[in-house]
């Protein structure tokens, strides 16, 4: 089960991007907002495009490509939540100061690894995207 907020900011994501692109789709609205951001990727690969935006004619092709967009958004809220729980926990006094300065630089040490991680990601798979779609959908 999806947590209400990410339902919540998945369906307003949605919502404006549809009146971005001219053309508000409450179908797509209300089933975001009904099953969940894991239908993202549908949505993604069936919205309108914006001028100078392409896409191929192949459907399990984009259905890739959107679900990989949602990954990289899930593992970022993920990484943020658990960022703002460790550095918040520390608060107790039950832990040692020392105990608390560790948490603290481990959750910043691991917020910086995970934006390059996500970063290596990001450039490695936008090649691999443009090889593919240079090589066999002629984009």
């Amino acid at each position: 089960m999806w947590p209400r907020w990410v339902r919540f900011l998945s369906t307003l994501w949605v919502a404006l991007d549809s009146k971005k692109r001219n053309s508000v789709d409450y179908f797509w609205v209300i089933v975001i907002l009904l099953f969940g951001p894991l239908l993202l990727p549908f949505y993604m690969i069936s919205r309108p495009l914006l001028k100078g935006e392409k896409r191929s004619d192949c459907f399990v092709w984009n259905l890739f490509v959107a679900f990989e967009q949602l990954f990289i958004w899930i593992a970022s809220l993920a990484a943020g939540a658990v960022f703002v729980e460790n550095i918040s926990t520390p608060k107790s006094k039950d832990l040692a100061e020392v105990k608390r300065a560790e948490i603290k630089a481990g959750s910043i040490m691991g917020i910086v690894l995970f934006i390059i991680i996500i970063g290596l990601e990001k450039i490695g798979f936008q090649a691999l995207k443009d090889h593919i779609e240079e090589k066999y959908f002629n984009l």
